[in-house]
């Protein structure tokens, strides 16, 4: 009966099969990685999940996914509460109530632009994969703290990241940012109340605005109380100031103005 509505739930949103969709060889040699930001791509105005592998050597895998999928991602990151269940959340507690485990997911292949996946679970003792949306697949995983892995085939393939990333490194390299400039897109993916600023799409560990206490999802809107409009005008400032120095930087955090007191190196 289990396995019945187990088949009958996914069918609604996956395609659902007993064969694996890659040899087990595959498997062994696939890559673990970790969801590193969700950014939207400037050329095309389009969600673009970013992949990081857990390696010595850093390697990216972008994924160019739906608006709704990436707020779902977004809303897991950023733990936003909603009153209702969405889709992924709705796979969630099927999975959790059948008292199915979900091993993995695993971002398969890339065929003409297009990425596939498999989610790898299991059933009273039976494993099974089910082809996937790799978008589907990252939002069910992390709502069950599972891991994310990526075949070698795909690390070969992976398309190259978007521009903004590349060239904003140096601010993220400095002081552990992960900065783009906020749009309406951006703030309608992100359930923000502001348009204008500069988003925080990820915080370095140990760097120095993780130790001033920035978070992923802030907006900038000033520094030392001088407007702060896009990306390109923060860098700039922060390169201007003589260092060291400390500068006040004004934040819009879940809707709430805060500051926060950041310490510019030599």
């Amino acid at each position: 009966m289990k396995l019945r509505l187990l088949i009958v739930a996914f069918s609604v949103v996956f395609s659902f099969s007993f064969a694996s969709p890659f040899p087990a060889s595959a498997k062994n040699e696939a890559v673990k990685v970790r969801v590193k930001k969700l950014i939207l791509d400037p050329s095309s105005q389009t969600p673009v999940v970013i992949l990081e592998s857990l390696e010595k050597i850093k390697k990216f895998i972008p994924i160019w996914i739906g608006k709704s999928e990436a707020t779902s991602i977004a809303m897991q990151i950023e733990h936003v509460k909603i009153p209702r269940p969405n889709t992924h959340d709705l796979i969630r507690n099927i999975l959790e109530g059948l008292g199915a485990e979900l091993h993995r997911i695993t971002i398969t292949d890339l065929r003409n632009n297009t990425y596939f996946a498999a989610i790898t679970l299991e059933l009273n003792g039976h494993e099974f994969q089910i082809d996937s949306r790799p978008s589907d697949a990252i939002a069910v995983a992390l709502r069950m703290n599972a891991p994310i892995y990526v075949s070698p085939k795909v690390l070969a393939k992976a398309n190259k990241l978007p521009t903004p990333i590349e060239e904003k490194e140096g601010v993220r390299k400095i002081l552990g940012f992960h900065i783009q400039d906020l749009t309406a897109e951006l703030a309608s993916l992100f359930h923000l109340q502001i348009e204008q600023g500069v988003l925080v799409a990820n915080v370095e560990l140990d760097s120095a605005a993780s130790k001033a206490g920035f978070q992923r999802g802030d907006v900038i809107t000033k520094i030392d109380n001088r407007a702060v409009l896009n990306a390109g005008q923060m860098e700039s400032f922060l390169n201007s100031v003589e260092k060291p120095i400390q500068v006040k930087v004004q934040v819009e955090r879940e809707g709430k103005p805060a500051t926060i007191v950041l310490d510019l190196p030599l």
